[in-house]
Formats: structure tokens, sequence, C-alpha cells
């Protein structure tokens, strides 16, 4: 898992009134708005006594820790300590706010401590805002990690077997050759998709296939993988799925799917079960898929040139891993967990000052 990239917390519609509880990286988060109606993220670790800010209350622009009443506004800074109201409140009593963007309908948090000059751009979705494309939503949770899961949606040579009794074609699997297009955050390619002709209610079937052309890709922020898909002239699909690690193991994918076609609400459910459905049948393969995580050398598994876009994606997170922002996710478990709190470092941290909780460790570059 990787630090100093945007995630997405949740979509803008779910941050309301109240406070909404996230985990991301294995680590604890409180999302809430301020009276601006601003999205906010803090840490969820109260600094006096562990409580969790998201089981607490809002009070006007702060959060207040259900255990002591502890208050903490948008910048984390500790307001208010009840017990000593007259108190100098000590320049430790602070968590991290980590700085957020909502775009898309979706809310963006920063999980670093990079100043924004030198924070990743957010992926270009300009086809969720365009009122001649009708989009579609939803999550879905994998027992898999963030890795697998963004590999599996550049991997288009799995959909015949994965995938055959939706658009895959199990009797043509082979894949056209194709070239790579890297860009500084990420990179996609251009294929041709053989997808089956099915007719009627039950959609069977016929023997026959079409040609489709396809653009897989991805964009670290987020982390994101795209898709655009034209299944005839003048009709095209835009799906993009984030895919947030909620810990090591696990996955939550947020998603939205645009369609230039057919642009009834009649169909929206009918699309949405479709996509799902997709989900399904690929974590049936995930959930299972040794060793858990995309194995940290190559020479542990065999890969060919139709694997050429995960490889970009692998060498990508390479490049990543080399800056340091890669989390030991072993030094937490064998020294933090249960003992001592850890957190992603907020740029606050940049100012200086005492911090009353560890930031979390990295491997070194």
């Amino acid at each position: 898992m990787l630090t100093n990239l945007w995630y997405v917390v949740l979509p803008s519609s779910q941050l309301r009134d109240g406070l909404k509880s996230v985990q991301m990286l294995n680590q604890h988060f409180v999302a809430f708005r301020d009276a601006e109606g601003v999205a906010r993220l803090l840490s969820d670790i109260c600094v006096h006594r562990g409580g969790a800010l998201s089981a607490g209350a809002k009070v006007g622009d702060s959060v207040q820790c259900p255990y002591h009443g502890w208050r903490f506004g948008p910048d984390g800074v500790c307001t208010h300590i009840p017990a000593q109201p007259q108190l100098r409140i000590p320049a430790k009593a602070r968590v991290d706010a980590y700085p957020t963007i909502e775009r898309y309908g979706w809310i963006w948090a920063f999980l670093g401590d990079l100043p924004e000059s030198e924070r990743p751009p957010l992926p270009r979705l300009d086809w969720v805002d365009d009122p001649h494309v009708r989009v579609v939503s939803g999550h879905f949770d994998w027992n898999a990690s963030w890795d697998r899961v963004m590999e599996n949606g550049l991997d288009f040579a799995h959909a015949p077997f994965v995938h055959g009794s939706t658009f895959g074609d199990p009797d043509h699997p082979e894949m056209g050759a194709f070239e790579v297009e890297h860009e500084a955050w990420g990179g996609s390619a251009q294929m041709t998709m053989r997808r089956p002709v099915r007719k009627g209610w039950r959609r069977q079937p016929t023997g026959e296939h079409v040609e489709v052309a396809t653009r897989p890709g991805f964009h670290l922020s987020g982390p994101c993988a795209t898709l655009e898909v034209a299944p005839r002239d003048g009709w095209k699909i835009h799906i993009v799925s984030a895919h947030v690690p909620v810990d090591g193991q696990r996955t939550r994918t947020w998603w939205m799917m645009g369609r230039t076609f057919l642009r009834s609400a009649l169909f929206d459910r009918r699309v949405i079960a479709s996509n799902l459905n997709i989900f399904k049948q690929d974590h049936v393969i995930l959930s299972k898929v040794r060793p858990e995580r995309v194995p940290d050398s190559w020479q542990q598994e065999v890969s060919v040139k139709s694997d050429a876009l995960q490889i970009a994606f692998r060498q990508k997170i390479k490049e990543l891993e080399q800056r340091g922002w890669r989390i030991d996710e072993d030094r937490v478990a064998r020294e933090f967990t249960g003992r001592t709190a850890c957190v992603v470092p907020s740029p606050q941290r940049r100012e200086g000052g005492a911090w009353a909780i560890e930031a979390i460790p990295i491997i070194a570059s």
C-alpha cells in the first residue's frame, strides 16, 4: 500500500450533516463537512486517550470525541478541552488533517505529506460531467488486494475464460498486438476485443462475433483503472474504477459507468446489474489468487506480451516505492498493531512541531 496518492473517500452524496468513519490503508479516518459545506478528513484517533472521533459528534466546525469531549477543528487542531476549559491547549493536541477535493461526484483525499506542488494530479474524467453521457455508479467490496484488483482491470486476456457468459468470447481467446502509451502517472493501450453476438431474451450466443475497439488504462490517483469501449459506431462506454485499499487483503472499489446511448433511466438497473455481475465473476478468481499480493519479484511469475499493460502498472508502482512511499506493513503489524498508534502523516507535519502519534513506517528507498 502506498502513501502520497489521492484516494476516493466517499461519493459526495454520502457525506451530509454527520460524521463518517472510513478505513483506508489499514488506517481509520473521520470525514465530515465544515460549516461552509467543505468536505474534511481527519485521522480518527483522539490524541488524548485514543477515542474514535467518528463515534462522537460534529459541533459546529469541530469534531467532538465521544470519550472526554475534546474538540478538533477542520485543521485537526484541538479547540476545546471540557475538563479544563481554562487550560492552555498543548501544542501536541492535534490530529492529522488531509487535503480534499470534490470532483466528478467523489470526495478525494490526499493521504500523504507532500506539498501541493508535488502531489500527483487527479485523473481526467470529463465524461462524468458531460450532459450527453448517462452515468450510473456504485461500489464493490473485494476480498483481494488492491494491486491484484487493479491489474485485473487491465488484463483482457482473462475475459474469454472469466467472462465467457457476459462479454468474453471463449472460442476466440487470441489477443492482437498492442502498444502501451506511457504517461507520467499512468498508461493505456488501444486493444481490439472480440465480443460474441448474443440474441434473444436469454442472450444466447449466435456463433458470430464482432470486433470492438477498447482502451483500458490506469492512473495512480484513486488509484483508478479506466476503460473506454466503442461497441458500435456512435456509441461509447466509459468506466472508471477507483480501487481503494481498505487494508492489505481487502479493497473497496468506487465505480462509475457512462454511456452515450440508451440514456433513459429505465436502462440504469440493467446496466448496474451487469457491471456488478462482472465484478462478481472476477471476485471468484481474485479471492483465491496466490500469493494474495502482486509478487515483489517478476521472476516469481511468467509474463508474455499480452501482459504489457499490467507490467507497465508494476513498473510505475516500483517507481513510487523507490521514492519511499510504500508502507512497511510487516513493521506495522510487528511493532504497532494493538500497542502503539500510527497514522499516515499529513502535510502539516512538514511545518515542524511535536506530534503525539507517530507517522506510519515506510520502507526506505
